[in-house]
């Protein structure tokens, strides 16, 4: 069933990537025909589809590219065939120069596009051939880069999925390590912990990609969609950020298994600063990518109600850990980075308030070090008498 409610949603957008590629394809073929005197000018509509991409300036990038080389490729044509005519090793020698060229330019993707150029040049001749590749090239690429300034949306809303499917996923690592509490945690928890932080740094690739064409779409619309992209930017920094410190505090964990450290009332303290945390988690990420103003006004206080609940559990397992200071470096370490991720959602707030205009938050909590720790919960003092 999911895969039917993947089909479902990604259908529209496909049907209508199609319907954007024959329309270009048959308007640069349609332009050139009239343009040119050429029989079948098919260079145009290939070229078109080609250059187009997700946005305007990949696509402006793509057609410069495509453009260089073809006109690499008729200038090595008309040389080598000038030179040498056309034969057998005439034509590997110029598909060698055309090749030399491309890396020369720089060409990359482009590369091969260069002896294509130059074979299809030698095989039609050189001269009215050559002038006409060139100019079909130009077309198809001005009828590309049209469409999509003019048709191509902004895809503001598949990065907006993979911001909220990667909140979810921190979420669930974080609910995951607070159900994994209601006994003492033991090496194989902890390194199933480990190993889904290391698939969420993975991941992080993937959603950044996502926000990388939202920025790029957005660039040339309206400042709104400019402002949703920057706040969608902001929100995968902070739950980037969240990943070091998730995998700290997996770590933090597991140097405390086999300490007789795991008493019923400190497991479960900090199994609720970690639901606690979750929750927070996914209603910060479904924050940042509503586009209702109310509705992100909505979500933003419960975010304010859910962080202020977690700092207030979190200090009670901090005065709870007091009656134990014999292990206070763990102890220390645990907190900082509880601290760490309260603190980075709190500042996180920013973004998301000033793309629709709510009252951002005056304050902003700054990281906590562990000698701030101790002396938050009182134990510096007391530690320093031992």
């Amino acid at each position: 069933m999911s895969y039917s409610g993947e089909v479902d949603t990604r259908m529209p957008e496909r049907l209508t990537s199609i319907a954007r590629l024959v329309v270009t394809a048959v308007a640069a073929y349609v332009i050139a025909l009239v343009l040119l005197d050429t029989r079948a000018p098919t260079l145009a509509p290939l070229t078109a589809m080609l250059v187009v991409q997700v946005s305007f300036f990949r696509t402006l990038k793509h057609a410069g590219g495509r453009i260089v080389s073809v006109a690499a490729g008729v200038l090595v044509s008309v040389v080598m065939s000038g030179l040498f005519g056309l034969s057998w090793w005439s034509l590997g020698l110029s598909v060698a120069v055309a090749l030399g060229l491309g890396h020369l330019l720089k060409l990359r993707e482009h590369l091969l596009e260069v002896p294509i150029s130059a074979m299809l040049i030698l095989q039609f001749g050189t001269g009215p051939a050559a002038a006409d590749r060139i100019v079909e090239t130009l077309i198809g690429a001005a009828v590309g880069l049209i469409t999509v300034f003019v048709a191509t949306p902004t895809r503001l809303r598949p990065a907006e999925q993979a911001i909220a499917d990667f909140g979810g996923r921190v979420a669930g690592l974080l609910d995951d390590m607070a159900a994994g509490l209601a006994t003492e945690p033991g090496p194989e928890a902890v390194g199933r912990w480990m190993d889904q932080a290391r698939r969420l740094t993975a991941e992080i690739h993937r959603v950044e990609a996502a926000v990388d064409t939202a920025d790029e779409t957005a660039r040339l619309r309206d400042r709104t969609a400019s402002g949703h992209s920057r706040a969608l930017r902001e929100a995968l920094d902070t739950l980037e950020r969240a990943i070091p410190t998730v995998r700290g505090l997996a770590r933090s964990i597991s140097d405390r298994t086999g300490l007789r450290m795991w008493e019923p009332e400190v497991r479960d303290r900090l199994a609720s600063v970690l639901h606690d945390l979750a929750q927070t988690t996914r209603g910060y990420a479904e924050a940042a990518t509503t586009c209702c103003p109310e509705e992100a006004e909505r979500l933003m206080g419960e975010l304010d109600r859910s962080l202020t609940e977690g700092r207030r559990m979190r200090d009670e397992l901090g005065a709870v850990l007091r009656n134990d200071p014999g292990h206070w470096p763990l102890h220390g370490e645990l907190l900082v980075h509880l601290d760490r991720l309260l603190d980075g959602l709190r500042d996180g707030q920013s973004p998301v308030t000033y793309r629709r205009n709510i009252r951002p938050h005056e304050t902003r909590r700054r990281p906590v070090s562990p000698r701030g720790i101790l002396a938050r919960t009182g134990m510096d003092r007391r530690f320093s008498r031992v």
